[in-house]
């Protein structure tokens, strides 16, 4: 349990350094995402990651749209010990693609996270925007997201908050 916590105070404190805009740029956010494990995309892409490790899903509430996540990096931790019950806990680095009307383009988000394999198992994850890799409206966004939820082979009761910054309203923030 001392590395469960160890990660998500890992991920609280860097969101702390994330953000580099300034608030009266910033853009409040929140919503629910869900998304599950595939091995291909639903356009018939391959997953890029030779584990396997992507999903796809949406968010809802005010970065509403669909997303890929491919996974870079993947870091267990702890001592597997089969002969007792353990939570087993891995880290990911990768990077999540969404398109939404939120800033009009694709949002870049760089993804840390910490999650458990358990059968109920849960996630806490931190995306910071990649303003030079996001499209249209979107390009130029810097700020942090906050996700955290169960985890099941993907997100399946998962909510978010944070803000965005550098980009302009859109038309439709959407709920």
């Amino acid at each position: 349990m001392k590395v469960v916590k160890s990660l998500l105070l890992f991920v609280a404190a860097f969101g702390l350094a994330a953000s580099g805009a300034s608030a009266s740029e910033c853009r409040s956010v929140n919503g629910r995402v869900t998304s599950e494990l595939v091995g291909q995309f639903s356009d018939g892409t391959p997953c890029p990651n030779p584990l396997g490790l992507c999903t796809e899903g949406r968010f809802t509430g005010g970065l509403k749209g669909k997303f890929r996540f491919v996974a870079g990096t993947l870091t267990p931790f702890g001592v597997i010990d089969m002969s007792k019950p353990q939570p087993v806990v891995a880290a990911t680095t990768g990077v999540i693609n969404l398109d939404t009307r939120f800033c009009g383009g694709t949002l870049v988000l760089d993804d840390t996270s910490a999650f458990s394999l358990e059968p109920d198992g849960f996630v806490a994850s931190l995306q910071t925007p990649n303003g030079d890799a996001s499209t249209g409206g979107c390009f130029g966004a810097s700020g942090r997201v906050r996700l955290e939820g169960v985890f099941q082979g993907g997100c399946v009761d998962c909510k978010y908050r944070g803000e965005i910054c550098g980009v302009g309203p859109s038309s439709d923030d959407g709920d």
